[in-house]
């Protein structure tokens, strides 16, 4: 049996009945219902794209404090881990808050360490005018709080209907790549206060309590790989990282901070991160100085609203 369908043309006014296959009117109408499929799956993942998100990353740091001390205009160099014990990894709390919308991504964080121990001298030293034999003990205590404020810009999206923000629309972008790449220009600003305590054999002590704004710029990049459809059991993997560098004011020198993070997410709100983080600064007011930072990895949990 041979099925036909019976459609209708114009001529000269008058509708006449024509006869085709109803398998190419199927096969059109297909077409069409691809096409606006298409459209709509474009739109819904653009609305998806831009609409607010908040992520809260609950996590814990396990930091190392390290770098070189000077006490006094003209002292000697005393590093922290060798001479004042203050190098052990320690175990801290570490949050951050990130708000996005369309390109931009705003993120505050913040942490607070304390190191405290009892180093001994390598050498003949001289802390605040006074010179200390080598051997002299020093009951060490050092608190470093700190926290931020970071704006980002997503600068190109090369698998997004808009490479750069500036671009024209692209109508051939894949609707929900399986690869999404975005490198961002970062600017921010860090506050760190550094308190110091040293305690030297022979009742000489030092105290200090000082803060520095650190401005700073830079560079960061993020991957984000939508596993949907090749592993049932995860949502994504996000790979970011990002680094910046800037003057340390009210008479430091510089910071440099590095953020990286391998995230997996089972469900699309909750993710599993596993990074790393470095907070490096070179700091000095009144003849004292601190050139050293922290370091170490990072583990912590993420919530998506």
């Amino acid at each position: 049996m041979v099925r036909i369908a019976v459609g209708m043309i114009a001529i000269l006014g008058v509708a006449i009945p024509t006869f085709g296959s109803s398998e190419a009117l199927m096969a059109d109408l297909r077409e069409d219902e691809e096409a606006t499929s298409s459209k709509l799956d474009l739109d819904a993942l653009d609305r998806v794209r831009t609409r607010p998100t908040l992520e809260a990353t609950i996590g814990v740091w396990f930091p190392r404090l390290e770098g070189l001390v000077t006490l006094g205009s003209g002292g000697t160099a005393l590093d922290a881990g060798d001479d004042l014990s203050l190098d052990d990894s320690s175990a801290i709390f570490n949050g951050e808050f990130e708000f996005e919308a369309g390109r931009w991504q705003i993120l505050f964080g913040g942490y607070l360490i304390k190191a405290e121990d009892e180093g001994v001298l390598r050498q003949d030293s001289v802390v605040e005018g006074s010179t200390l034999a080598a051997g002299t003990t020093v009951g060490s205590r050092v608190e470093v709080w700190s926290i931020n404020a970071e704006a980002s810009w997503l600068v190109y999206t090369p698998f997004r209907e808009r490479r750069t923000p500036w671009s024209n629309p692209d109508p051939g972008v894949v609707p929900d790549p399986v690869i999404d790449l975005s490198l961002q220009a970062v600017a921010g600003l860090r506050v760190i206060n550094l308190e110091q305590r040293y305690d030297f054999e022979g009742d000489e002590n030092y105290v200090s309590n000082r803060a520095w704004f650190c401005p700073y710029v830079g560079v960061g990049a993020q991957i984000d790989w939508s596993t949907r459809r090749s592993m049932d059991f995860l949502d994504r993997v996000v790979f970011d990282a990002t680094a910046g560098w800037g003057p340390a004011l009210s008479g430091g020198d510089s910071t440099f901070v590095v953020r990286a993070d391998f995230t997996i997410y089972p469900i699309r709100n909750l993710g599993i991160s596993l990074g790393y983080r470095l907070n490096d600064f070179t700091l000095s007011r009144d003849g004292d100085g601190f050139d050293g930072g922290l370091q170490g990895l990072f583990a912590g949990v993420e919530y998506v609203w």
